[in-house]
């Protein structure tokens, strides 16, 4: 019963996400899915909220444009049409509202292991080359620019070295804290390479 709900959410969301041009497209998905199972082998939690919670997680995200987003309340109806139930709904939606970088500091109780292991998972695929990828991704559908002078204007540089490099500190398990070493050196190297290539340092 749990692997055709997970496969129903996973056609839903690949559906509905397929063409997100910012890089929450059904590829990213895909790959925090698969993360977050592997995690899960090693952390332990439930592993349907945890894949669950994986797979519909950017579909109600704010980021989103209409065209791609559906509320949560729709995002619960949706979970109740594929028979889950109602306790793992309420569970998958608490993860999935409270994960984001924007909410780090609103946490007033202890993150849950299955949120932990959901949201370490995302911000993996935030660096490393996935993540500069991504980066560049939302940036050019943004209409950001790469970098600029103007520290009040969003830039894919401004964006990796105020964010994207204070992930790999976040990190909630041994796991996820393991696997976001060689992703931080690879974008902490990109960052350094780029910048004296088009200079940008202060030497």
């Amino acid at each position: 019963m749990q692997k055709k709900q997970l496969e129903a959410a996973a056609s839903f969301v690949s559906d509905r996400l397929k063409y997100e041009p910012t890089g929450h497209d059904a590829a990213h998905i895909d790959r925090v899915r698969q993360l977050a199972c592997h995690m899960a082998n090693q952390e332990g939690g439930s592993q349907f909220v945890i894949e669950m919670a994986a797979i519909v997680h950017d579909v109600i995200d704010e980021k989103l444009s209409s065209e791609w987003r559906i509320s949560p309340k729709q995002l619960e109806l949706q979970l109740l049409s594929w028979e889950v139930h109602t306790r793992d709904i309420r569970y998958i939606m608490d993860i999935i509202t409270t994960m984001s970088f924007r909410h780090r500091h609103k946490q007033n109780r202890p993150i849950s292991l299955e949120g932990a292991i959901v949201q370490d998972a995302d911000r993996l695929d935030a660096i490393g080359a996935t993540g500069i990828a991504r980066v560049f991704t939302y940036a050019g559908a943004k209409g950001e620019p790469h970098y600029t002078k103007d520290t009040q204007q969003g830039s894919v540089l401004k964006h990796m070295e105020e964010k994207l490099l204070k992930l790999k500190d976040l990190m909630n398990t041994r796991s996820g804290k393991q696997l976001a070493e060689e992703r931080h050196d690879l974008m902490s190297l990109f960052i350094k390479t780029w910048k004296e290539e088009c200079g940008l340092t202060d030497e």
